[in-house]
């Protein structure tokens, strides 16, 4: 499962991949054979997710280190990317809003190619990031998707984020959702609801305001975090289904 500082960082990609799609498009993008898509010269790379979906949006991360610094790993990918793929479109797009990171994206062939690099915490000389291929919508004026449609919340209830991976023998799926109803009458609704389908309950631990809540069946697996949230509450939702036994 991914962790919670890979997640953080595949949501600002998605965030800021969406900002810079809005900008470029202004037609359908058709996307046809995806682009080739170099890591920064002599980098150690390593893939975080061949397969995720990140609020209807379908990426594939890399994880690189480098010893070259950001300017450096930027100036390669100015390069690189200096001839527009189409004519009176950008070769690529910066941004430095996005602090500590430093994004540069481009759109090729109908797929957002973003890379989002920062300092090493331990070699200020070098830097690390991540690499993220993802196919554009067909339309961009199509409305988004609905999140989260497959796991039951209380009425009223607003998604934050999802994100769904689909690894070798299993799926996940890990939403975020805010409502204004007490940590005690969301945890009594998925007590409600998960019992009541004959699911196991593994654990149910109340810390005042924070409350874990695990269920389980053969196959499948919820871990449900609760957390007050001022007058409300933060839901953390991550299921696990096993193709396997």
């Amino acid at each position: 499962m991914i962790g919670s500082d890979v997640s953080r960082g595949i949501l600002n990609i998605v965030k800021f991949a969406s900002l810079a799609a809005f900008l470029i498009l202004s037609q359908p993008a058709l996307a046809k054979k995806a682009p080739e898509f170099p890591p920064p010269p002599d980098a150690a790379v390593e893939w975080v997710a061949q397969d995720i979906e990140m609020n209807g949006i379908k990426t594939a991360v890399r994880a690189f280190h480098s010893k070259d610094s950001i300017e450096k790993v930027v100036q390669f990918y100015r390069k690189e990317w200096r001839r527009p793929p189409e004519k009176d479109k950008p070769g690529y797009m910066e941004t430095i809003d996005a602090a500590p990171w430093y994004i540069i994206t481009r759109i090729e062939n109908g797929y957002l190619l973003t890379v989002q690099v920062q300092i090493q915490k331990n070699d200020k000389n070098a830097s690390w990031g991540y690499l993220s291929i993802s196919p554009l919508p067909k339309n961009p004026n199509d409305p988004p998707k609905e999140l989260g449609s497959t796991t039951p919340k209380m009425s009223g209830s607003h998604v934050v984020n999802e994100m769904k991976s689909n690894d070798p023998g299993k799926k996940a799926n890990t939403l975020i959702i805010a409502n204004e109803h007490s940590l005690g009458s969301n945890a009594a609704f998925y007590k409600n609801h998960y019992q009541g389908r004959g699911w196991t309950t593994e654990t149910d631990h109340d810390a005042q305001d924070v409350q874990t809540l695990v269920f389980k069946t053969r196959r499948e697996r919820v871990t449900i975090m609760l957390l007050k949230d001022g007058s409300g509450t933060r839901v953390v939702v991550n299921s696990v289904k096993n193709s396997v036994l």
